[in-house]
């Protein structure tokens, strides 16, 4: 997501929500009030109040439109599960963010805009996304403590569906060092209950450009693993079969590795393999040509993907106003056979100009040149699909993956599932952690720590496969368990607990504690943390599969680890050691 400037609007109490959901207690605007900007006695509270063009027009209306039905993949199509017709993605990047300046809550609001769960704004948008002529909207980051209920049912009424990330701006997977976490693992599962019962959700986005370059395509690997994760959580609480992909950067070094690794499966398993595979695709300027600037090159590479493909962003700003002459190719008979459509970015101006419309401080929209030039190549372009009932027999699951080379840097031996459980048990156990009582850059105070201390065990390495036994824990936890170790092996001397007042001292549960706390699964702390001695034979074939991946892999892991934590001065020589050591030390 190319990030810009918007702003956030309180949400007034009113009818239309009831009437729309008459057992939803959500606060939404008296809609039906007799001007176009609503203002009632229970708005005092509130700073701004918004404007709706139209509004009444569009309120009447909505109860005439079905409401979307689910949509599934299948093979490398999109199908609708109730007529079996193909889907084609005519979307558009929906999200607000918060204006420079703008003072929130930061207590009980979030840094984003949850547009989907404010009424107020998601229904004055709606208007325009329905004269856009879109059908999918991708929003980039929704609370998961909020309802949607009126947004969501809104959208459903016209037929316009939702691609969800997972992710937000300061919950996702890193670039520079990578991890999938207990944190993450929240975040994700959090957003998947909170918006799996909408019919008109298309799908899940676990990671935007995770990986851009060689240097971070170790990332890859975290990214797959909550893939899986995902995947098996939305199994498990028995969810409908909701799919989950990801978004790619358009690299010319990884581009094609990044989606050969993302659908491949080295077992024959689709546990980790996305659902789509959506690339964010700028190639296209101004008035161009199919041959010339990457679409025929694209389309010929990404063609025998198994999986649907689609343009998760699109519509480079080079040249004003834009023409906007890719849309005709992209649901041309061509490209329609291979890519199932485009979201384009975005909907609302901000800085970096690629909106189509503008909303100016009082909450009006105004739209640009470029939305009459959207809405018109939209209409003009109607793509062909195949019928479920004929469609091709689909690839089947690749079992080929990449392997580590010059330009890719990733195995396909990838992180465990978070474990919360474990990692309230390691910190239970903690007299050294991370102070509660002021802000603290936690990443630096790591990378201090493991100058002095041996961190393996709270260590990832995506390019050689090797990850520490509590490296999926959060990062505060990771960083006090490296103050811990380090205050422990000075024979718990209060000096060695400082860090400049970042680290402070604490009391633990104890040995006899540990037996007695359980986690929620019903296991003790002891258990968790004093495991059972690993048998001789495991050891040695634990040892052996190894080595064989060091091989296969090439022996990269400090090297590897050092550039994509982008400071090797940082870390010194401890933490370069480590990973040449670390299965031996996680196996003692």
């Amino acid at each position: 997501m190319r990030t810009a400037p918007h702003r956030t609007r309180h949400v007034a109490p009113g009818l239309l929500g009831r009437f729309l959901h008459p057992f939803q207690h959500t606060r939404t605007l008296n809609y039906f009030a007799p001007t176009t900007v609503f203002a009632t006695e229970s708005m005092k509270q509130f700073s701004r109040v918004a404007a709706f063009p139209s509004i009444f027009t569009y309120c009447l209306a909505a109860f005439h439109i079905d409401h979307a039905h689910e949509i599934q993949a299948i093979g490398n199509k999109f199908y609708n599960v109730t007529d079996g017709n193909q889907f084609f993605v005519r979307g558009v990047a929906y999200q607000r963010t918060r204006r420079p300046g703008e003072i929130y809550d930061a207590a009980t609001e979030t840094a984003y805009v949850d547009s989907l769960a404010n009424p107020s704004l998601c229904l004055k948008d709606l208007e325009f996304l329905v004269e856009l002529g879109i059908n999918t909207v991708r929003v980039y980051q929704v609370d998961p403590r909020q309802n949607h209920d009126i947004c969501m049912n809104a959208f459903s009424g016209h037929g316009i569906y939702v691609l969800v990330d997972l992710s937000e701006p300061q919950r996702s997977i890193s670039q520079s060092l990578p991890s999938w976490d207990v944190d993450l693992y929240a975040r994700y599962t959090a957003v998947i209950d909170n918006m799996q019962a909408y019919p008109n959700l298309l799908g899940f986005i676990a990671g935007n450009e995770v990986l851009n370059k060689v240097q971070n395509s170790d990332s890859a690997a975290f990214v797959k693993a909550s893939v899986r994760d995902m995947k098996h959580y939305i199994r498990q609480k028995n969810y409908r079969r909701i799919p989950v992909g990801y978004a790619s950067a358009d690299d010319t070094l990884t581009r094609l590795d990044s989606a050969q690794y993302f659908v491949c499966s080295d077992d024959g398993s689709e546990s980790g393999v996305v659902d789509f595979y959506a690339l964010n695709m700028f190639e296209w300027c101004g008035y161009s040509s199919y041959a010339t600037l990457g679409y025929k090159e694209r389309t010929a590479e990404f063609s025998q993907l198994p999986v649907p493909v689609f343009f998760s962003e699109y519509g480079c700003n080079a040249v004003r106003p834009r023409p906007f002459t890719e849309i005709d190719l992209i649901y041309g008979p061509t490209m329609a056979q291979v890519w199932l459509g485009a979201v384009l970015y975005e909907f609302f101006q901000n800085e970096n100009r690629f909106g189509l419309v503008d909303e100016n401080a009082a909450g009006h929209m105004i739209k640009l040149e470029d939305f009459n030039i959207v809405k018109l190549r939209l209409l003009e372009s109607v793509p062909r699909g195949v019928h479920r009932d004929s469609a091709p027999a689909s690839f089947g699951y690749s079992q080929t993956c990449p392997k580590v080379s010059e330009t890719w840097n990733a195995l396909t031996v990838l992180p465990q599932t978070p474990d919360i459980g474990t990692c309230e048990c390691l910190q239970a156990s903690f007299s050294c952690v991370v102070t509660p009582y002021a802000h603290v850059n936690t990443l630096e105070l790591l990378r201090e720590v493991c100058l002095k201390t041996d961190c393996a065990d709270v260590l990832a390495n995506g390019a050689t496969g090797v990850y520490g036994k509590y490296s999926h824990c959060s990062l505060p936890q990771r960083a006090s368990y490296a103050l811990n170790k380090y205050f422990h092996e000075n024979h718990k001397k209060a000096e060695f607990c400082d860090f400049g007042k970042r680290a402070a001292m604490t009391t633990t549960f104890g040995s006899s504690g540990l037996v007695k706390t359980h986690t929620a699964d019903g296991r003790t702390c002891d258990e968790i943390l004093n495991p059972a001695p690993v048998k001789s034979s495991e050891y040695a074939e634990a040892i052996g599969e190894q080595i064989l991946l060091e091989e296969e892999g090439g022996a990269k892991s400090a090297e590897s680890f050092m550039s994509s934590a982008q400071g090797p001065a940082n870390w010194g020589l401890a933490v370069v050691s480590v990973f040449f050591v670390s299965f031996i030390y996680l196996a003692t």
